[in-house]
């Protein structure tokens, strides 16, 4: 083709397009009825012909993919899909007009539009089509789902994580029910003949099952609150908190002859001290758990730039694997396999707490060995 004959095909091309966008402009925007009705849509409205060419858009739909209407009327709808979704797109698109039909949102289609900057976001699109005496037209409204979609997706992770906690929780609880009832069937079956030593042997064994499932229990009923209740942040003093979490773990303290080093005192920092409190307890049993022979507890705060407080609480332990720092802080995932007792609860109870406190937690490797948990509050006001 010679370059006359291309540059006449391009003029015609064009001279088209502006007939169809003077067109489509007259039939929709020409009623100022119809017009309020286009722009009061809470959908964006591109309206193509059977070319692919956009005739028509809304403002909804100018905010949505950020073009200024000029640079997106009598352009080829193309310009609205990442590169990779044209060819099939035309092809849908050819499909369409030859048999036109409505076609509502919601049929779980994974659609994919594409701003002036290039960035992508999840649409839904219903079709409708009009018949015209200058052919058939299409009409797209199309809602932005990023929102949706990104709750759609936390809403599948979550349900994965519990999925994986409730199996973790009711095998720890059956395996502790278990042994319970083999012990008590022992004794039923042969308290008569067993001395008084095996006896209470065996009571202080049920007594440990026992301890173990009202502790899931206890975890339980801790995540369930920290899930239901929106409770107000406050300033609060880590000092009496981490005193409190040593105290309770004095007789696991003793037993594993640990030693515990604190800091002369520690930044205040917003939070709901008993949930707090329960952050500590955690990072502090598993640092004495896991640690070394003995272990030796390192625990300290750091003030950071951007307005937050983060705790930690080091180990003198053999550390964690990277594939281990990943998965720590999940439902029901133990630190490690152990002869230690544990129900990966704690870790995971650690997380939600501090989330809904608007901070964090995180694990990283100690210098030479041992691991380092950490935990991020706000910077209470007066402690700035």
């Amino acid at each position: 083709m010679s370059d006359i004959s291309q540059e006449k095909e391009r003029l015609e091309q064009e001279l088209r397009i502006q007939r169809q966008v003077a067109f489509a402009s007259g039939l929709f925007q020409g009623d100022i009825t119809i017009r309020t009705f286009l722009e009061s849509l809470a959908e964006g409205v591109v309206i193509i012909d059977s070319q692919g060419t956009i005739l028509l858009v809304n403002d909804r739909a100018v905010q949505m993919f950020g073009f200024p209407k000029e640079e997106i009327v009598g352009k080829p709808h193309s310009l609205l899909l990442p590169e990779r979704f044209i060819k099939a797109h035309e092809e849908h698109v050819a499909n369409f007009f030859t048999e036109p039909r409505i076609r509502p949102m919601g049929l779980d289609l994974e659609l994919t539009g594409r701003r002036r900057d290039g960035s992508e976001f999840s649409v839904e699109i219903s079709l409708s089509y009009l018949e015209t005496i200058n052919g058939s037209l299409a009409l797209a409204f199309i809602s932005d789902i990023t929102m949706r979609k990104e709750a759609e997706r936390s809403l599948k992770e979550r349900n994965r994580e519990l999925d994986a906690f409730a199996h973790t929780v009711a095998h720890d609880m059956k395996a502790s029910l278990n042994a319970m009832m083999l012990y008590c069937q022992y004794l039923e079956l042969s308290a008569d003949d067993v001395p008084y030593q095996q006896i209470k042997e065996l009571a202080g064994k049920l007594l440990s099952s026992g301890v173990k499932l009202n502790q899931i229990i206890e975890g339980l009923l801790l995540l369930s609150s920290v899930s239901r209740e929106n409770t107000p942040s406050e300033p609060v003093d880590m000092t009496p908190l981490v005193a409190e979490a040593v105290e309770r773990l004095h007789i696991l303290i003793d037993d594993k002859k640990a030693v515990i080093r604190l800091p002369e005192q520690f930044p205040k920092a917003l939070g709901y001290a008993p949930w707090v409190e329960e952050i500590w307890f955690n990072y502090i049993s598993n640092a004495i758990k896991y640690g070394g022979t003995p272990p030796v507890v390192d625990i300290g705060a750091t003030m950071r730039m951007d307005g937050y407080v983060e705790f930690w609480v080091r180990d003198n332990g053999p550390g964690l694997t990277p594939e281990e720092q990943k998965e720590i802080f999940e439902y029901g995932r133990p630190r490690r396999e152990s002869t230690e007792e544990g129900h990966g609860l704690g870790l995971s109870i650690a997380r939600r707490i501090a989330e809904k406190l608007n901070g964090q937690v995180s694990v990283e490797q100690g210098t030479g060995c041992g691991s380092i948990f950490k935990f991020s509050l706000p910077l209470a006001p007066e402690s700035a």
